[in-house]
């Protein structure tokens, strides 16, 4: 019964422990599915799953029917433009980082959005050429390429046909690397081992004298512009309509520039040149690099995932729909399938181009298909106006993203205060990936994460907890002024799972939180029983009124190791059955063996955080449980679900010491079935603050506890 009073409530019911409660509410009888079962639905074939199947995999039958076009496609006609202006420019500056030339940029860009927009389930991302993957790419199209470049280079003349064939080769690697996925590159000459960023800055430093002037300076002036405007476009985003195109502006007159006043022959810039006017045919993969890229694609394809995926969940997460993880997966593959077969390279998502899409009022992928058709119009009709744009405004453009990226920094204060684990795993990903490289970089990173979890469960923050207020509230002691504990009843906490690596940890924090080692304990009494033996069979034990005497305090205890049958006979329960009288181990013994006095009766261990255990860990506690009980130091676990406790059952956890009688379903159900098992009513409680105050059950005004002379149903008042 629940009874609401003000902003009070008082429950009346039983004390449950877990067997009490499984009597008086009986389990419903559920049939658990086996792999047969799940195998038939799997296999199973109706007309309702086949069309189920085929709007999962073409999202698009479902959302396209419910378009609204007056009231979405104006919007997304502005987001298209915007989105598909941004593309060209990210398609033709990320084939400089994939080290191909800058029409095929394109591909990359145009492709992906037409797969995208049949089999991709998110609204707001634009797919395609992402800076990670190209840089990716362009490493390995670097390592593979590298022979013919030499050659190219030591030759006496280069002549186009040279260049015409090492472009080729370039593409079919980035082709071939996009079909499986690849890896890293730097625009400097490209170095794939551990330890690469040193040769790098070596690289950098001998070759600072071969820099163009004007390539720096152009570089230098648009990305002052850049951080300008993204600046203007971030303080006032709130008062502009849409961000200003600050990358087609500058690249507009970026060209203008350079042709008119012809940049490439005067001061021998390097510009964009011939663009492909047609789309190439497509092609089939390289087989024989295969096995030389295998373990790019792998990375490759789950930094594309990762990254797609994350990017499109905040936008389901913030516009309320819900995306498909396996859907994106898929949708994403052919992607990068279709792309590479038409010699473009690896895509996934940049994040600032989804920005534009979403931010500019972007509804669904019909802002993608549109901003495609932009590119499709620059490769087809006017790619021929960017040939004399520089390919340093290309590189300039491409760091766009820059202080952004530097802005992450100031957050490593604020994120070290939210969490500390997380920050040292972002700094170790940076560390990772500009000392060993992105590759090894990455996948040291997630070795890291994972060694992180290990450690985070292998040393859990456990703590004892104690009553708030008198009520049915246990929190931390440490936490809180207003608490109370219970004189020899100890609450502990356990926050994970527990399994082999970590069930000695929990041994030594139960250790430190009761204040004493329960085998120690253990084994101090039985050596105690047997010296008492000992003294009665020699005549030397005198059982008076007053207590037990000793006569002679000549036996001493023996400081030798003892073997291994002594110390299994010491860990076994203390059999005090033929002795002449009861023992206190709490008083005063009139022995030699010091028996260390323990005021604890009962121990209530909190294990609603904990989700399994391991059968190593089940040895162990019950090894842990059996020591207290052995020194009748009485054991409750609390907060487990029914599913844990029949995996005890399963694995024959249970005997006659650890019974399925200790399991409680919560904290303050343990603690007032001890409160009437020890029959508390005239009791103390020990507050922290060094008070007592004499434990009253009736309820009151201040939300106190109310015991109906320890009868069950006990009301109680929170």
């Amino acid at each position: 019964m629940i009874e609401p009073i003000g902003n009070q409530y008082i429950v009346a019911r039983p004390v449950y422990s877990a067997n009490a409660f499984g009597e008086e509410y009986k389990k419903k009888h559920r049939y658990h599915k086996t792999f047969l079962d799940h195998l038939k639905v799997c296999c199973s074939c109706s007309t309702q799953k086949a069309k189920r199947i085929a709007l999962s995999l073409f999202p698009i039958a479902t959302w396209l029917p419910a378009y609204r076009i007056k009231e979405w496609l104006p919007s997304d006609i502005v987001s298209g433009i915007s989105t598909g202006l941004v593309c060209v420019l990210q398609g033709l500056a990320y084939a400089l980082l994939a080290t191909v030339p800058p029409s095929y940029g394109l591909y990359a860009a145009f492709f992906p959005i037409i797969i995208y927009f049949f089999l991709g389930t998110s609204r707001h991302i634009s797919a395609g050429p992402f800076p990670v993957l190209s840089v990716m790419v362009g490493t390995t199209v670097a390592r593979l390429t590298s022979t013919a470049s030499a050659g190219a280079m030591n030759s006496s003349t280069n002549s186009t046909s040279d260049d015409s064939s090492l472009d080729e080769r370039k593409v079919m690697v980035a082709a071939t690397v996009t079909i499986l996925s690849g890896i890293i590159q730097l625009q400097v000459p490209a170095y794939t081992e551990p330890f690469s960023l040193f040769k790098v800055l070596t690289s950098i430093v001998t070759q600072i004298e071969k820099t163009n002037i004007a390539d720096l300076v152009t570089s230098l002036i648009i990305l002052f512009i850049l951080f300008v405007v993204k600046e203007i476009n971030q303080r006032y985003k709130a008062k502009l309509p849409v961000p200003i195109p600050i990358e087609l502006i500058l690249t507009v007159i970026a060209t203008g520039v350079s042709y008119g006043f012809d940049f490439k022959n005067k001061f021998n810039v390097t510009v964009i040149g011939e663009m492909e006017t047609t789309f190439q045919p497509p092609i089939t993969p390289d087989i024989q690099i295969f096995r030389e890229i295998i373990a790019d694609s792998i990375s490759i394809a789950i930094v594309g995932f990762t990254v797609a995926f994350s990017v499109a969940s905040v936008y389901s997460l913030k516009h309320d729909y819900t995306i498909d993880g396996n859907q994106e997966l898929i949708a994403l593959g052919l992607c990068n399938i279709f792309t590479g077969s038409f010699q473009g390279f690896a895509s996934s998502t940049a994040i600032s181009r989804s920005a534009i899409q979403e931010s500019t009022g972007g509804k669904t992928q019909i802002a993608g298909i549109l901003s495609a058709i932009i590119v499709l119009i620059v490769i087809v009709s006017i790619g021929f106006l960017l040939e004399p744009l520089q390919k340093s405004v290309l590189a300039a453009l491409a760091l766009g993203n820059l202080k952004g990226m530097l802005m992450q920094f100031t957050e490593i204060r604020r994120l070290w205060r939210k969490d500390k684990y997380d920050c040292v795993i972002w700094i170790m990903t940076f560390i990772f990936v500009i000392v060993l490289g992105l590759g090894l970089g990455l996948a040291a990173s997630v070795a890291f994460q994972l060694l992180t979890i290990v450690f985070r469960t292998q040393f859990p923050k456990c703590s004892t907890l104690a009553n708030v207020g008198r009520s049915n509230i246990y929190k931390n002691k440490k936490d809180y002024s207003d608490m109370y504990e219970m004189e020899g009843v100890k609450i502990f906490r356990c926050p994970s799972p527990i399994y082999f690596a970590n069930i000695n940890f929990f041994k030594q924090k139960l250790i430190d939180a009761v204040g004493f080692s329960p085998l120690r304990i253990l084994r101090k009494r039985n050596k105690a029983v047997k010296k008492i033996r000992k003294l009665q069979k020699a005549g030397l034990l005198l059982v008076t009124p007053k207590g037990v005497i000793c006569t002679d305090n000549g036996l001493k205890d023996s400081d030798e190791e003892l073997d291994n049958n002594q110390i299994e006979e010491l860990d076994q329960p203390v059999d005090t059955a033929d002795l002449p009288f009861q023992i206190d181990w709490n008083a005063d013994l009139p022995l030699t063996v010091a028996v260390p006095k323990i005021s604890l009766h009962s121990l209530i261990l909190d294990f609603s955080a904990v989700s399994f255990l391991d059968i190593s860990s089940m040895r162990g506690l019950k090894t842990i449980l059996k020591e207290f009980i052995r020194i009748k130091v009485d054991v409750y676990i609390v907060g487990t679900d029914d599913d844990f406790i029949e995996k005890l059952t399963q694995c024959e956890f249970f005997d006659d010491e650890v019974k399925d009688s200790i399991f409680f379903l919560t904290i303050h159900d343990a603690v007032l079935h001890v409160l009437m098992k020890k029959d508390y009513s005239t009791s103390k409680f020990n507050s922290s603050q060094v008070k007592e105050m004499k434990f009253d059950f009736t309820p009151d005004t201040n939300g106190g506890l109310r015991n109906r002379e320890c009868k069950v149903p006990v009301e109680t008042k929170f």
